[in-house]
């Protein structure tokens, strides 16, 4: 018990130290600029993607993945923290534990959404590719015959040669494909912006909480750590 104490303990005060951390890599990695600016940096990402994914967006996706799974681990630890500072159940003088109870639901809902974020690469590669099959059902290879003679034994010999040319022509609606593929791309993005973004603000939401409500989170009844009250609990 004493462990998951001070697991829980350390995960609290990481928090801030988390948030400024992912703030400094949002501006890294998102610097100030329009989504149309961004699309126009993964057109030629469309051009490769019948043999590769998006670099950048795969990069930022599994960020997000990684930074997810972390402070998901860290809110578990803090939210143990709290339950296990829940005192025994009893009439009256309730106050600090509804403090608690409330800040246990709020760090709950935060760490759900965050659970989601974990999957996010997982939509994102397989939209994208079924956006690259589309992309290759309005391509067609171009085919032509060649001939040549050549002497076999003395005489005359015609053999006819089939190639495959590099240039491909374009179906209708080729283009369309190629602008969802881009699309897709530039929503990945600004997703990975918003799942950082959020993490980042749990971080700070999650400090705010227990930097605001420590005393009634640690001691809700005002007992002091020998069992004895120090003070009554009041709303007032």
């Amino acid at each position: 018990m004493a462990h998951t104490l001070e697991e829980g303990m350390q995960a609290i005060d990481a928090m801030p130290s988390h948030a400024l951390r992912i703030a400094e890599v949002l501006a890294t990695k998102f610097p100030a600029k329009s989504l149309a600016d961004v699309a126009k940096e993964m057109g030629p990402q469309v051009d490769k993607a019948t043999s590769a994914t998006n670099p950048t967006c795969t990069a930022l996706s599994e960020q997000v993945r990684e930074e997810a799974a972390i402070a998901v681990g860290l809110f578990r630890a803090a939210e143990m923290w709290l339950r296990l500072k829940t005192p025994v159940v009893s009439d009256g003088n309730n106050f600090g534990v509804d403090v608690q109870n409330y800040v246990i639901s709020e760090l709950d809902a935060m760490r759900k959404a965050m659970e989601a974020f974990v999957t996010c690469g997982k939509d994102y590669h397989w939209a994208r590719a079924e956006g690259v099959e589309k992309l290759k059902a309005g391509c067609k290879a171009d085919s032509s015959t060649s001939e040549s003679t050549e002497t076999k034994d003395g005489k005359p010999e015609v053999k006819s040669t089939k190639s495959s040319s590099k240039t491909e022509a374009q179906t209708a609606g080729f283009n369309d494909y190629k602008q969802y593929l881009v699309n897709i791309d530039v929503k990945q993005y600004h997703t990975a912006y918003t799942s950082l973004t959020d993490i980042k603000n749990f971080y700070m939401r999650a400090h705010v909480l227990f930097a605001k409500n420590m005393k009634r989170l640690s001691d809700p009844r005002g007992e002091g750590e020998d069992g004895g009250r120090v003070h009554s609990m009041s709303m007032f």
